[in-house]
């Protein structure tokens, strides 16, 4: 059985996001999570993980801030705990730091969780 977690450009699960392109001082919201038929979890049995990792020179992962909220974004790092289960989508939001890096469009950047199942 194929996993149904996923990342999306909309809550509705109808844009697969097929890259991430990160403006330099904008918040950017995308939506990671499952059809809402089956439950992602962690296989250590901890928390789901989201984590940001520089693919290329240029942008440090600690320029990159992740958050489920808005509000939370200016405070965070570049990783954020989706919680133990996510079932349905939860938003994302990213933001890359403009005070460590040069005004501009960031392409080389990923996201990857720790290893996760559904059931």
């Amino acid at each position: 059985m194929s996993l149904t977690f996923g990342f999306y450009e909309d809550a509705g699960r109808t844009l697969p996001l097929a890259s991430l392109a990160i403006k330099g001082g904008t918040a950017t919201r995308i939506w990671v999570g499952t059809d809402g038929t089956a439950q992602a979890q962690a296989a250590s049995g901890g928390s789901i993980t989201l984590t940001a990792n520089a693919v290329l020179p240029g942008v440090p992962a600690s320029a990159i801030h992740l958050a489920t909220s808005l509000s939370a974004l200016a405070s965070a790092s570049a990783s954020v705990d989706l919680g133990q289960v996510v079932s349905g989508m939860q938003a994302v939001w990213l933001l890359v730091d403009q005070s460590a890096l040069a005004d501009g469009e960031y392409s080389n950047v990923s996201l990857v969780t720790n290893p996760i199942y559904e059931g």
